[in-house]
């Protein structure tokens, strides 16, 4: 009866974990690719395509009470993409670029130790794409 009630106490505390763990990643990347490059480290990002189509994820950290900004920049052959950001759990617009277009700009400032998401999301098949993120100290 002991053994029985370990056993199942041991898979419970499994299905838990991988519950919680499932849980942990607030975004999830899901698109198909050509040709695709990436780099993230905790304060840059670099991703360019071939082809792209759907949604990619990218994770800066704020590593401590400093103000920072993002600057960008985005290229895009072809297509239609959006660009959020998430700083305190809400999905807030950072822009739009579309066929032929380029963007060079900079978010307003971060303060805290905390993770900034960056979602690039396509509106179909985009072409020809690079997009640039890099997270600098704010100046005062």
């Amino acid at each position: 009866m002991k053994k029985n009630v370990s056993v199942i106490m041991a898979v419970i505390t499994l299905v838990l974990c991988f519950a919680l763990s499932a849980c942990a990643n607030k975004y999830v990347s899901r698109y198909n690719a050509t040709l695709m490059v990436r780099t993230n480290t905790s304060n840059n990002a670099l991703v360019t395509f071939d082809t792209f189509s759907g949604t990619h994820v990218i994770k800066l950290k704020n590593n401590g009470a400093d103000e920072v900004f993002i600057t960008y920049e985005a290229t895009l052959g072809e297509g239609n993409v959006k660009v959020y950001y998430d700083f305190n759990d809400e999905k807030l617009n950072l822009f739009e670029i579309e066929s032929n277009g380029s963007v060079d700009s900079k978010t307003e400032t971060f303060t805290g130790n905390k993770t900034i998401y960056i979602i690039i999301e396509s509106d179909g098949e985009c072409s020809d794409g690079k997009f640039s993120f890099v997270l600098e100290k704010s100046e005062k």
